[in-house]
């Protein structure tokens, strides 16, 4: 008889397991997201984890997928979004759990701002808001795939995509901000002057400064997130681990191999790499990473293996 879920007869060799996001919950503790999958990524099976690096490593299993988690945002210590593939985002809560169908697109990433409203967005142009009246689709404005969305509040909300896509959210509406580079942007940071810094693949890094757009001097590197923390923006790497941005100039910092999402609390800046998250405070860093024997289980990072 065959299994119900074909997950269950791949051998511990066999999964391959890729981190997908984590946020800094508070002290201690931390929400990580993670995928496990045939080494084909024909079927997967996801978890959302809460996380206590304390004495102890210690995680629970807060949501589990027979699928792959895109995306997923904690909105508190105890409230999270997860968004599986196929539009169904769950909404994870104290006082309980529920699912929204969200049809059109297929939706890649979610951003929230803190105390705030939530966005999600994804391929085709699409983007769901929800503030106080539940999930709403806004009217997209290309059918370019977003890939990012950032802003430190709703006036300054700015999407990101594909062919040097750039808008800007305007009472539910979308604007768009003409970009003379059409090469394809997947990471975003809106600061709170308004100023925007825009990475891609091959090296692409912009500031965009009133109407000015300078390309900053950058490393031949596929760029997946950009996130001020402490004082300093930092940008991540597929092909080489964190960098951090000097003037106009991006530099290397460390060596992580690899370093996608990235999420920053006042005390912890917080990136996935591989199967690792990584945790820096400014100036000391860990992490922890999965494994899996049949069973998903987590480990400390020894750092040194990580660029010193």
């Amino acid at each position: 008889m065959e299994s119900e879920y074909p997950f269950d007869e791949l051998s511990p060799e066999e999964v391959h397991i890729e981190a997908i996001e984590g946020f800094h919950l508070g002290g201690t503790r931390y929400s990580a997201s993670f995928e496990l999958s045939d080494q084909n990524s024909e079927f997967a099976r996801s978890f959302l984890l809460e996380v206590d690096c304390g004495e102890t490593l210690t995680f629970s299993i807060r949501q589990q997928v027979e699928n792959t988690i895109m995306s997923h945002a904690s909105l508190g210590d105890d409230r999270h979004l997860v968004l599986r593939l196929g539009g169904r985002m769950y909404d994870l809560t104290p006082e309980g759990d529920g699912m929204t169908f969200l049809p059109n697109g297929v939706l890649r990433r979610i951003f929230h701002i803190d105390g705030g409203p939530q966005y999600v967005v994804g391929d085709g142009g699409v983007c769901y808001l929800r503030d106080r009246e539940g999930w709403q689709e806004v009217p997209p404005l290309t059918d370019r795939a977003l890939r990012d969305i950032h802003g430190p509040h709703p006036e300054l909300i700015h999407a990101c995509g594909n062919a040097g896509t750039l808008l800007r959210l305007r009472d539910r509406q979308w604007e768009a901000i003409e970009m003379p580079d059409q090469r394809d942007f997947t990471a975003l940071e809106v600061a709170d002057s308004g100023h925007i810094h825009i990475g891609g693949p091959d090296g692409l890094a912009l500031a965009l400064r009133d109407d000015e757009l300078v390309e900053l001097a950058a490393p031949a590197r596929d760029f997946f997130g950009i996130r001020s923390f402490k004082g300093r923006r930092y940008w991540s790497d597929a092909n080489w681990g964190l960098n951090i941005q000097e003037g106009d100039s991006i530099v290397p910092f460390r060596e992580l191999r690899y370093a996608f999402y990235m999420h920053a609390s006042a005390e912890k800046l917080v990136i996935s790499g591989w199967k690792e998250i990584f945790i820096f405070d400014g100036e000391n860093w860990e992490g922890f990473e999965m494994g899996y024997d049949g069973n998903i289980f987590l480990r400390r990072l020894d750092m040194a293996d990580y660029g010193g």
